[in-house]
């Protein structure tokens, strides 16, 4: 880590809730990353454990920003954006905590981000964590708000996805985005909090006339779901209803908006409906219903905070 004038400079943020174990995983893989001109800043998102004091005993060079109360993903990573920003950054990463990197990451994204000035955005190649091989996203697709499905996700890597391409999304487990492109566009929007902000901050880009290329060398390893414990929680259930309903109000064309909102209620929510009920998940039900509430009136619930502690 640290200035090199020969390369532009990279700030990787990372955004701590409660995650100490998989914090300290990630910043281990961040260590062996071999590029010249890097740092790193953990965001710590109003952690309750002594996940903070663990990290800092272990990295203790390491820039740390304590925010006062939970600010989600979007708002979280917001706080860590303008400090990049102030400190010159080039390129701005911010990485979930549960991903691990391979120590060409950072090298293979700036060698294809600096080749045009009309690329924004960089998307690396993500696997699973828990089965190496196996491709997580290569990719995402321009979205249609119905379907919406990651490029080459499940598959085994055969070296079918080796080809760097434009693609239409920025990777939500490491969202690669140049210095000027966030001044043009804007930060995180923060009336996500927690999921899609990736997608939405992707239409921006993409409206602003920039490309997003995928780059198979640069390459991560995500755990999903690690901030929430890698299950599908009422939190996770609460933040997929609201904001998948939320990016729809804000980007679909209304006759799009239509036939989505037919297709959410009648047959994505009511397909997670029953398997909950099936399952006797009936927290999740209780917080998918809240999401859609959420989109009628915000005034009707709780702050994001406190529906984050009411629904832990």
């Amino acid at each position: 880590m640290g200035e090199c004038l020969d390369f532009p400079k990279v700030i990787i943020l990372i955004l701590n809730w409660n995650g100490e174990k998989n914090t300290i995983e990630c910043l281990n893989s961040i260590k062996k990353i071999i590029y010249p001109n890097y740092d790193v800043i953990v965001i710590d998102n109003a952690s309750i454990d002594d996940s903070i004091k663990k990290i800092k005993a272990k990295f203790p060079d390491i820039t740390i920003i304590k925010n006062k109360i939970n600010l989600g993903f979007s708002g979280g990573f917001n706080v860590g954006i303008k400090k990049a920003l102030n400190n010159k950054a080039d390129y701005v990463v911010c990485l979930n905590n549960d991903v691990i990197v391979d120590k060409y990451f950072l090298i293979e994204f700036v060698k294809i981000g600096e080749l045009r000035s009309d690329i924004g955005g960089l998307y690396p190649m993500e696997y699973c964590y828990y089965q190496p091989n196996k491709i997580n996203a290569a990719g995402g697709r321009k979205t249609n708000f119905i379907l919406d499905f990651p490029i080459g996700h499940g598959e085994q890597d055969k070296g079918q996805y080796n080809k760097i391409r434009q693609v239409e999304r920025i990777c939500g487990a490491a969202i690669i985005v140049k210095r000027k492109v966030l001044l043009n566009v804007g930060l995180l929007d923060t009336d996500f909090f927690y999921g899609f902000e990736d997608t939405d901050i992707s239409i921006r880009i993409n409206k602003a006339g920039y490309k997003i290329i995928f780059v198979p060398k640069s390459k991560i390893w995500h755990k999903r779901r690690g901030a929430t414990g890698g299950r599908m929680s009422p939190i996770n259930s609460y933040f997929y209803t609201r904001n998948y309903i939320l990016l729809a109000r804000k980007h679909a064309k209304k006759i799009t908006f239509f036939f989505f909102i037919i297709y959410f209620l009648f047959f994505n929510f009511m397909f997670s409906f029953v398997k909950w009920l099936v399952l006797k998940e009936f927290s999740n039900i209780n917080a998918g219903i809240k999401g859609i509430i959420w989109n009628i009136s915000k005034k009707l619930l709780p702050s994001d905070e406190e529906m984050i502690k009411l629904l832990s």
